[in-house]
């Protein structure tokens, strides 16, 4: 009787050794190995025909539903997995490593916005940005501001292109300096900006497309910019955006 209490206690430590053992935040790879499809990858990013290349790799990819979230897993244990997770309201991505150990985790609004991102280390957030926190002009006052100038809040307008004369409308948020590229008539770093790009509306009654930079501190207009067509790049290599300039004037 000694020895049968010995030896449930031994297997219920060990049990408990591998629960503890086992980071919670790791991407299932068997898992993924048994439920998803697979195809042979060579290194140089090529599809290979062949299982047996001595250069190929299994490069997995898996689509599900579970609790209204759609969830795509795909990847290979040579460059690592991506997940994505769809819902409602939000997309949240995670990039693992080829061990399935996680790496950064990045959650966005169907919007466009970041909601928050982190960064890992051996399971362990090592960094973490909660954009929520750091924006006094929060998403819902940036809502009301949309509203009351008449511009696109349909979600299914920031997920489909419906028109290949305009880009998808979105919406971000962060650093200034982050979007120096789409913001370069404003000589802004660290400041916290809202930018509205390319979003249909009724700004101060004329309709159109808008390209909008907000502070995320009080919600004041950067930078106002109003969609007139397209205009060719240098040397008329390409077609760029053309912008009418309302605010500044």
């Amino acid at each position: 009787m000694k020895n049968l209490i010995y030896l449930l206690l031994s297997f219920t430590a060990l049990s408990c050794n591998g629960q503890d053992n086992k980071k919670p935040n790791m991407l299932d790879i068997e898992y993924l190995r048994k439920n998803g499809a697979s195809s042979s990858i060579s290194y140089n990013g090529a599809i290979s025909t062949s299982d047996n290349s001595g250069s190929a790799v299994k490069h997995y990819h898996l689509t599900e539903t579970k609790n209204d979230e759609k969830i795509i897993t795909e990847g290979d244990e040579e460059t690592g997995f991506i997940r994505t997770v769809e819902s409602a309201d939000f997309v949240k991505i995670t990039e693992y490593d080829g061990k399935g150990l996680p790496l950064t985790m990045l959650k966005k609004s169907l919007y466009g916005f970041e909601i928050s991102k982190s960064e890992y280390k051996n399971d362990k957030i090592i960094t973490e940005v909660d954009f929520d926190k750091l924006f006094d002009f929060n998403d819902e006052k940036l809502f009301t501001y949309m509203k009351n100038n008449g511009f696109a809040l349909d979600k299914k307008q920031y997920l489909e292109i419906t028109n290949s004369e305009v880009p998808r409308p979105q919406i971000l948020r962060g650093f200034a300096e982050d979007f120096k590229f789409l913001i370069p008539e404003l000589k802004l770093r660290k400041e916290l900006v809202w930018i509205l790009v390319d979003v249909p509306g009724n700004y101060n009654g004329q309709e159109g497309i808008y390209f909008v930079c907000l502070s995320g501190t009080d919600g004041k207009e950067l930078l106002v910019k109003k969609y007139i067509g397209k205009k060719s790049g240098k040397n008329g290599i390409g077609t760029y955006p053309n912008y009418q300039i309302l605010k500044p004037l």
